[in-house]
C-alpha cells in the first residue's frame, strides 16, 4: 500500500510541475518576419526594453516600410508557431510603432486602435491591462504581430511574455488517476 501511495504520489507532482511550467518566449530575429532586421533608430527613440517587463526581447523592424504611410508587417511568434501543443499566455508585454494587432488564427486578441495608447513605441505596455481574458493560442496555430506604420516614420515591435501548454485530457484524466490512488490509499490506511 506505501508503494501505491508513493506512486501515486510521484505521478501526481510530476504532472502539477508539468503543468505549472511557463514557456518564456520573446521577438527577436529568430521570429520569422521576411524583410525585418534590427536597426539603430531604435535608439533614443523607442523604449529600451534593458531592466523593464521587456529585457531580452529585440525590436524588430520592417525598414522597407519606413516612411511609408500606412505600410503594414506581420511578425510571427516562432516559439509559438504550430508546436502541436495548446497555449495559454499568461503574460504579455509590447511597444510598437504605430499600431498593432495581436492574432491566432483569424481571431483577434488584441487591437491597439481600439485603446487609444498614446506613443506606444516610448513605453512598456502589458496587453493584459487592455484585454479581460487570457489568451488561447491552438496547437496548429501561432501568435501573429501585425504592426501599421501611420506617422510615416520608423516602425517595429518588441514583446516578451509567457505561456503554459494546456494539458491534454489523456493527462487529465492521468491526473484524475492519480488524486483516486492517494484518496484510496489515504481511506485504506485510516480505516
Amino acid at each position: 500500500m506505501r508503494t501505491l501511495s508513493f506512486v501515486s504520489g510521484v505521478v501526481l507532482l510530476a504532472l502539477t510541475s508539468s503543468m505549472a511550467n511557463a514557456i518564456p518566449f520573446m521577438s527577436s530575429l529568430d521570429d520569422h518576419c521576411v524583410g525585418c532586421d534590427l536597426s539603430s533608430q531604435t535608439v533614443g527613440t523607442y523604449v529600451d526594453p534593458t531592466g523593464t517587463d521587456l529585457d531580452g526581447a529585440e525590436w524588430i523592424q520592417d525598414t522597407s516600410g519606413w516612411f511609408v504611410d500606412n505600410s503594414n508587417y506581420r511578425v510571427w511568434e516562432e516559439d509559438l508557431n504550430q508546436t502541436g501543443t495548446d497555449a495559454v499566455i499568461s503574460s504579455l508585454f509590447v511597444s510598437y510603432d504605430d499600431d498593432l494587432i495581436i492574432r491566432s488564427k483569424g481571431v483577434t486578441l488584441f487591437n491597439s486602435s481600439l485603446y487609444g495608447i498614446s506613443a506606444p513605441w516610448t513605453k512598456v505596455i502589458n496587453v493584459f491591462d487592455y484585454v479581460t481574458a487570457p489568451f488561447l493560442i491552438a496547437g496548429d496555430g501561432r501568435l501573429n504581430f501585425y504592426v501599421t506604420n501611420s506617422e510615416n516614420f520608423a516602425t517595429g515591435v518588441i514583446w516578451k511574455g509567457e505561456a503554459a501548454a494546456v494539458p491534454e485530457p489523456g493527462t487529465l484524466a492521468l491526473f484524475g488517476l492519480g488524486l483516486a490512488g492517494l484518496g484510496l490509499a489515504r481511506r485504506r490506511k485510516n480505516a
